[in-house]
């Protein structure tokens, strides 16, 4: 049977050192602002935020920072703080005496559809001893590369300070290499490769990293950064059909739509992957996808697709699975004869405990994963 495999970028075919390296960089020049030692951010809020279905950085550094400011507050109540992020740490490190960052106590939100989740906490009303103008700024407009501060200093650690530059055309604001070039490793190798490219198998990279916009396309690169591509060049996979932010985005950007409300756990992205997996064509896959979300009509994918096949998923958090179980639905109530499968590929326990609870089959490495699915 053909088989269609969905593959996640962090966690799956990466190790995402960089990603993780560049958000405590970016935690620990705040906190430096605010006169405090570098904190070693505790993997385990880390884990915890991505079974709670947040797994962006862009998301994760400003509730982390909310949820710091909140603790210093509590015990330290300034005045009039400035709206800016970076004026407002160095006013507090002009009060703070004797305070020691030990623990970080993230409040519980839900995450509300088609709205990031750093934003849905703002509106359920967390962080309110933080003052509302820069509780604003720090937890909304998290994709903005001109209005979040922190997502802004993210990429530069990212990226590199010449790649920042390039991308979004704007100065780079410190000088630092990327430290997704230094600390990514690859999790697959030759072997795991030459599974993956078995006859009958048809790939492709299904990830929220940001991109270029779809191959193919005329379009201007500014503020479209290719850090997906860094990882599948990195795999020795760059050739697969990609679906990641920054080619939803393209499309949003095409249809008047906003790129959140296609991205995973919505069934949009995982439905673009899986077009894209089989024609290896993504700007065709997303335009199908678009059509399919503004009228409902899925005539343009299921003429893209055969009428039998296995969808396979691996990831190692819940929504890309909610995605591709949700889309694999949708084509199921279509008339197709599709058997899902998702699987989880986590190391940490945490991880597979959220796999366990959620009734998700999991595997600890790619060999055991490849060995359990028949490659």
């Amino acid at each position: 049977m053909t088989k269609i495999i969905l593959l996640d970028i962090d966690g799956v075919l990466v190790h995402p050192g960089g990603y993780r390296t560049a958000l405590r960089a970016t935690m620990n020049h705040f906190l430096n602002l605010m006169g405090l030692v570098s904190f070693d951010i505790f993997e385990e809020n880390l884990i915890e935020l991505e079974k709670r279905g947040i797994s962006s950085e862009w998301d994760m550094i400003p509730l982390l920072l909310a949820s710091i400011l909140v603790d210093i507050l509590s015990r330290h109540p300034i005045q009039n703080l400035p709206s800016n992020l970076s004026s407002a740490a160095m006013e507090i490190g002009k009060h703070l005496t004797g305070y020691k960052l030990s623990s970080i106590e993230i409040p519980l939100f839900k995450l509300t559809a088609n709205q990031y989740p750093a934003e849905s906490a703002l509106q359920q009303g967390c962080f309110l001893s933080i003052p509302i103008d820069l509780r604003i700024n720090l937890l909304v407009a998290t994709r903005n590369i001109h209005l979040s501060e922190t997502m802004r200093l993210f990429q530069h650690f990212t990226l590199g300070s010449e790649k920042f530059a390039q991308t979004y055309h704007l100065p780079a604001e410190i000088e630092t290499i990327s430290l997704l070039l230094a600390e990514d490793k690859s999790n697959i190798n030759d072997e795991i490769r030459a599974k993956l490219h078995q006859p009958g198998i048809y790939l492709s990279a299904f990830t929220a990293r940001p991109s270029m916009p779809p191959r193919d396309v005329a379009a201007s690169y500014l503020g479209y950064a290719p850090e997906a591509e860094l990882a599948l060049e990195l795999v020795d996979l760059p050739d697969i059909p990609l679906i990641a932010f920054g080619k939803l985005q393209y499309l949003a950007s095409q249809r008047g739509l906003d790129p959140v409300t296609l991205l995973k756990p919505s069934p949009a992205h995982a439905l673009a992957a899986i077009v894209a997996a089989m024609t290896g064509d993504e700007w065709a896959s997303l335009q199908s996808v678009g059509d399919w979300y503004q009228t409902g009509n899925l005539k343009s994918i299921l003429s893209k697709l055969p009428h039998s096949f296995e969808l396979i998923v691996v990831e190692d958090t819940l929504g890309g699975i909610r995605s591709v179980q949700a889309a694999g639905e949708i084509l199921q109530k279509a008339g197709l004869d599709i058997i899902i499968h998702p699987l989880g590929l986590a190391l940490r326990k945490p991880a597979q405990s959220a796999f366990v609870q959620a009734n998700v089959e999991y595997y600890e490495n790619w060999d055991s994963l490849t060995i359990g699915i028949g490659l």
